[in-house]
């Protein structure tokens, strides 16, 4: 589990370009999302396909997480004419950035496993 781990991290730093430095921030957020995939699909394993799906949502969260720590309002749109600036809402952006989980169901629906209830023991 832990090579599939470190060849994520490596996967999602080399495609957002992060330094070597980075690599710890990295390897807690594809544990994160490693754990999220297993929990949904109800698994103990990570299948070779969902390591793309798994460094995709790794490089997704490191952009959100990572969009409102750049300081600062974030422009949303300006209009020249009357100069009017809009500033995006940071509840709104927060909101969205925690909503991109559900665009993967898609992906992982495939590789998710049947929970069977637990036999009880009679009385």
């Amino acid at each position: 589990m832990e090579e599939q781990i470190s060849r994520i991290a490596q996967t999602a730093q080399s495609n957002l370009g992060l330094p070597e430095e980075q690599q710890p921030v990295v390897l807690r957020y594809v544990r994160r999302a490693v754990n999220r995939i297993r929990i949904f699909c109800s698994r103990k394993d990570l299948p070779e396909p969902l390591e793309d799906v798994a460094a995709q949502m790794v490089e997704d969260m490191l952009r959100a997480d990572q969009s409102p720590a750049s300081g600062g309002n974030e422009v949303s749109s300006i209009t020249r004419g009357d100069t009017s600036i809009h500033y995006r809402d940071k509840a709104s952006a927060y909101q969205n950035a925690a909503n991109f989980v559900r665009d993967y169901e898609k992906f992982l629906i495939p590789f998710r496993r049947m929970k069977y209830p637990r036999e009880q023991p009679y009385d």
